[in-house]
């Protein structure tokens, strides 16, 4: 219940503009590894989507699932619970968890994302993403800058970057 209650107070936490300033400015290095990766590993490069009515339903699912719903779970629950048993070794098993998460829903929900989902250069970049939205979860003691960071990258990966988005 705890986990719960720590979950919902980091919803109800707005960072002023200095957190806000702080999250995005460890974000943008974290962008630049991640477009790196991105684009050595094939999963990255520039094929914007021109249907725009479809792109704007997809920007608002994509605000759900993934960047909400991930974060709850996995900057939220379970990084809140994990870290009543030891902050440091909490960190590593959330940031663990989400980038297992990717393969597995690989593996289990299938086409069309489960051949990027699977690559290491996707999981590297999961990898870095969870480790700097975790810090930034821990800093700014809200959800609201790690979903929408989460967020404008899945958002500009599929609608920008050929990222698959149906």
């Amino acid at each position: 219940m705890r986990a719960v209650n720590q979950t919902l107070r980091a919803l109800q936490i707005w960072p002023d503009a200095a957190r806000w300033q702080a999250a995005m400015a460890l974000a943008l290095p974290a962008v630049a590894l991640i477009a790196l990766s991105g684009f050595l590993g094939g999963w990255l490069y520039f094929s914007p989507v021109s249907d725009l009515p479809s792109a704007l339903v997809a920007a608002v699912i994509l605000f759900f699932v993934p960047a909400l719903l991930e974060e709850l779970v996995f900057r939220g629950l379970l990084l809140s619970w994990f870290a009543t048993f030891s902050q440091r070794a909490g960190n590593w098993l959330a940031i663990g968890l989400f980038v297992l998460w990717h393969p597995f829903q690989a593996l289990t929900f299938g086409p069309p994302w489960s051949a990027i989902f699977l690559q290491p250069s996707f999981l590297f970049a999961t990898f870095i993403l969870g480790i700097v939205l975790t810090h930034i979860r821990i800093v700014s003691q809200s959800l609201w800058p790690v979903i929408a960071i989460h967020w404008l990258l899945v958002v500009t990966w599929k609608l920008v970057f050929g990222g698959p988005y149906y």
